[in-house]
């Protein structure tokens, strides 16, 4: 689970980075509002997606055995 972990971790780094760059970027607040809500849509989609691959690898390992 170390790798999982460290993973994770790298993950919320980045995304805090990429928010502290919006946040911190010379932009109006409707531009900065929006770029963050299409981050977090990105964001929630690909963990989505992760979820369910997840998921069909933990079914494939149980009809195995």
């Amino acid at each position: 689970m170390s790798t999982g972990n460290t993973f994770l971790g790298f993950l919320a780094g980045a995304a805090t980075g990429a928010l502290a760059a919006l946040l911190l970027a010379p932009d109006s607040g409707a531009n900065t509002r929006a770029k963050i809500r299409k981050g977090a849509s990105d964001a929630a989609g690909l963990a989505k997606s992760k979820i369910l691959e997840g998921l069909d690898i933990i079914e494939k390992a149980l009809e195995e055995k």
